[in-house]
């Protein structure tokens, strides 16, 4: 018989090597080829998966764990609410010295003083003078240098009314960090204050002495 030959060189035409009489054996040879093709196939794909996999678990060992910032605990002591209001304003999304802000309110000398009681960790103190009495503001802070013995608590004095509480004369007499008036206080100049009353070797710290 005569044996016919594929359009490719070297290749037999497969229905005619069938039609020889020799379909078993070379069925036999495809399939073991095929197999070893499978086998080879499915060896590579595992070992690229393996692959990935491990870069996947070494590329997480490297990830650092965050370290939590602190913020400022600051209190705002004032009997006016749109100041409260304007003052958070003023401060949403400001870092001082690289902490974030957290505000409590007092709308009292009497409030602050309760809340700084119980409260021990706050850093700053935004007070105004003028609130139950002419000079409440000031004398919370008599309170809070002597009876509380909160020495390291930083004081800014806030006022509208700067000719009952004269700057000079209440940096003199009492013990404050800072001193503004609310008709010259602009959000620029409050950030300022606010960096320079926290920026102290141990302002890492709001506890008291």
């Amino acid at each position: 018989m005569k044996q016919l030959h594929s359009k490719l060189p070297g290749l037999i035409m497969r229905d005619q090597v069938i039609a020889m009489g020799v379909n078993t054996n070379l069925n036999s040879v495809f399939a073991n080829a095929f197999s070893a093709y499978s086998l080879s196939e499915n060896t590579s794909n595992c070992e690229s998966d393996d692959d990935v996999i491990h870069f996947l678990d070494e590329e997480h060992q490297d990830i650092a764990p965050k370290t939590e910032v602190h913020p400022w605990k600051i209190l705002i002591t004032d009997d006016d609410v749109n100041v409260h209001e304007t003052t958070l304003l003023a401060l949403s999304g400001v870092r001082i010295h690289g902490r974030p802000l957290y505000f409590l309110h007092a709308y009292s000398a009497k409030e602050a003083r309760q809340v700084l009681e119980t409260e021990l960790d706050i850093a700053l103190l935004l007070l105004d003078v003028v609130m139950e009495t002419v000079d409440a503001g000031l004398k919370l802070v008599e309170a809070i240098r002597g009876e509380l013995n909160r020495s390291s608590l930083k004081i800014v004095l806030r006022t509208g009314q700067p000719g009952n509480a004269p700057e000079q004369t209440v940096h003199h007499q009492f013990a404050i960090d800072g001193y503004t008036t609310k008709s010259k206080l602009t959000r620029s100049l409050l950030i300022s204050v606010l960096n320079e009353a926290l920026n102290t070797d141990n302002r890492a710290s709001g506890q008291p002495n």
